[in-house]
């Protein structure tokens, strides 16, 4: 059997890689800082964000220790300092005076944008911050500048009264504002307002003379970072006061986040745009979705340094996961697990909570989720993530390969483009299954500002979006289909669990958790298809009490427990999405193919084992002589012919019979096609 996938020109993989890929990052020879954030005040962490905001735009220059680490593993930065040194091969120099920091990138810096910082401000219980400082930041990101509060003299370095800002990304003239933002004529310094009208004052003011010369493909929500200030992106600190209550951001600050989101659709009609930061209270993901968006929970430094960082471009992502010409449909219980919050660039980022460091990695499968979108902004961390993951390490794009989305809720002006960067980011990364989750309305279906926000997901929309996305399984979980179900009926196929205890499932005690487990798959005809948790996972040694979170060591006393089962632990297999995609598929009489095909433009490419040859059919404008060359994956060339192609259809066998990975290259005129192929 074999499928389509569709593949852009811009990704196409051509022959250069394999010479790319014998080239050892060494040859790079980086020499760059670390700024040493851990102990220094926020006033001085502010100035090291922007500063790694400036200079990182072109070439990894600053890198940041402890000045906004993520909450979810608390050694991320240390550990990808560690990762850059031996794999990346950086010399680092350590920085820890902010003064000294500033001097050494003052060839980048044009002076300072002074600010108040003793102004605070907090949506929320729990959360305060200096709102004069991020807008001194932002402003500073557009200008140059560094955020640095009044009265500081220990930097050295200009206060201008004013500076301009220039439109990065359009046509709009330059415009002169005030570069001191303390100034008592300001609006936003009327003392006899509240914090929160004086903070709105500044957003209004932003809103009006800084949005429009800002990025129009992506903003920030929340507290601000180095990748806002890299990417010139708007960024405002809104946020409701409760978690999942979407009624507890109001409407004047929901409207200031809708003048956003309508410059998004108007400066880029059609096209996807991107939110980073975090989104509070989390069901109105489902309202960014309906204006056209895409979410990440990006509460973290260093992406301005991890987006530049070189990879070669055409670096083919493989993983030792996929190998569907190994796996046999056999009379089993096929059991998976997924580690949850693949959406969240915190847990990407952050290795998974941890759990991508664990000893025990690799010694048991499972479905790591991941967010495509993340991987393609950040590539290193996808060379890093695929260079380093074994057999056991499958993945799962979580909540969409674009991110935390909702493609039943896109608007269908963006539909078109939100399903061709699905297909180029799945083919790229090659997950070819998703998880999906709707479940934050108690009351079924509400309407927010005009938007309904549903408990459920429009099925026959979702089921259409993975059809047409090519999406071999999409998981999910949903309140109104039947728990550990197929279906097939929406376009997609999807499978359902829900409310079934396997929905970050209680894992305080692995006894019951195995006991429940098994209890799930005892009388059940084979083969059988089991989706046993989709759990939070942490990092070895870690001593949460939460329920839902779970080591992989004692995942793995999870699963031998219940391979011992004495009546049917000999018949179950864990396995990685992947394999649990193929097989399922397999077990439904549906195409479960070993290769894909490729679709570019008039060329057609498809390519299916036969006796243990390879039959290749190749759709031609003209008649001409193509070279067929294979590939491992070191680049050497294990076989190669010329083939005399008609115009047209064209099918040929060529006898190759190595077993493995490898790549198939097909040249010609105007012909470079090139993919991998699996034996």
């Amino acid at each position: 059997m074999k499928f389509r996938i569709q593949l852009s020109q811009k990704h196409q993989f051509i022959l250069t890689f394999l010479l790319f890929n014998l080239v050892s990052f060494s040859s790079y020879g980086i020499q760059a800082y670390v700024y040493n954030g851990t102990g220094q005040s926020p006033e001085n962490k502010l100035i090291a964000l922007t500063v790694a905001g400036i200079v990182n735009r072109d070439t990894p220059r600053l890198y940041l220790r402890n000045v906004y680490e993520t909450w979810s593993y608390a050694q991320t930065d240390e550990t990808w300092e560690d990762i850059y040194k031996k794999e990346g091969m950086v010399e680092f120099t350590v920085i820890s005076d902010i003064n000294q920091l500033v001097q050494t990138f003052s060839s980048f810096i044009k002076g300072a944008i002074t600010y108040d910082a003793s102004l605070t401000y907090g949506n929320f219980t729990g959360q305060s911050f200096r709102w004069q400082g991020e807008a001194a930041t932002l402003l500073g990101g557009l200008t140059d500048c560094i955020p640095v509060p009044v009265g500081n003299t220990y930097i050295t370095i200009n206060k201008p009264a004013t500076v301009e800002v220039p439109d990065f990304f359009g046509t709009l003239p330059t415009i002169e504002v005030s570069a001191q933002l303390a100034q008592s004529s300001h609006p936003w310094n009327n003392t006899s307002l509240t914090a929160e009208q004086r903070y709105f004052a500044w957003i209004d003011w932003s809103l009006a003379n800084l949005l429009p010369r800002t990025n129009p493909s992506k903003f920030y929500l929340r507290e601000i970072t180095d990748w806002a200030i890299q990417q010139r992106m708007f960024q405002l600190n809104l946020a409701g006061t409760e978690d999942l209550r979407f009624t507890s951001l109001p409407d004047v600050k929901a409207e200031k986040i809708e003048q956003v989101m309508n410059y998004m659709r108007t400066q880029r009609p059609g096209e996807i745009f991107h939110v980073y930061g975090w989104m509070r209270p989390e069901p109105l993901v489902q309202w960014i979705s309906a204006y056209g968006g895409s979410f990440h929970e990006t509460l973290l430094s260093n992406l301005s340094w991890h987006k530049v960082f070189p990879v070669n471009p055409n670096h083919v992502y493989t993983r030792p996961s996929v190998n569907g010409a190994a796996w046999k449909l056999e009379n089993k219980h096929y059991v998976l697990f997924i580690a949850s919050e693949g959406d969240a660039g915190n847990w990407v980022v952050g290795f998974q909570g941890g759990a991508w460091q664990s000893a025990y990695r690799g010694q048991v499968p499972v479905g790591w989720g991941v967010n495509l979108h993340m991987f393609e902004e950040f590539p290193f961390l996808a060379r890093y993530y695929y260079s380093s993951a074994t057999a056991n390490d499958g993945f799962i794009a979580v909540a969409t390969p674009l991110g935390y989305a909702y493609p039943d809720v896109f608007p269908s002006s963006h539909l078109n483009n939100a399903i061709t960067k699905t297909n180029e980011l799945m083919q790229r990364f090659d997950v070819q299954s998703v998880y999906a989750y709707k479940h934050y309305n108690g009351a079924g279906k509400s309407t927010y500002r005009g938007i309904e926000i549903s408990n459920n997901f429009d099925f026959p929309k979702l089921g259409s979006f993975a059809a047409q996305t090519d999406a071999q399984l999409t998981l999910l979980y949903d309140p109104a289909l039947q728990t550990q179900r197929t279906y097939t009926g929406y376009g997609g196929l999807l499978y359902n669990h829900v409310n079934d205890e396997t929905f970050y499932a209680n894992v305080s005690n692995l006894t019951t958790a195995r006991d429940r487990i098994v209890s799930k798959l005892s009388g059940k005809t084979k083969p059988n298809f089991l989706l046993a948790g989709y759990q939070r996972f942490r990092n070895d040694g870690n001593t949460s009490t939460t329920a839902h979170d779970i080591t992989v060591q004692r995942l793995k006393t999870l699963m031998d427990d219940i391979k011992n089962n004495p009546t049917l632990g000999a018949d179950v297999e864990f396995v990685t999405p992947e394999k649990f995609t193929w097989l399922l598929r397999k077990s439904m009489g549906l195409p479960a193919s070993e290769q894909p095909a490729i679709h570019n433009n008039n060329q057609l490419l498809t390519f299916t084992n036969r006796d243990g040859s390879i039959q290749i059919n190749l759709e031609l404008e003209e008649q001409q002589a193509v070279n067929i060359s294979v590939y491992n994956l070191s680049g050497q060339k294990m076989y190669s012919t010329e083939w005399e192609a008609e115009a047209g259809t064209n099918i040929t066998t060529i006898d190759f019979r190595e077993k493995g990975i490898f790549i198939l290259h097909i040249s010609g005129k105007n012909v470079s096609l090139t993919t991998k192929i699996g034996r």
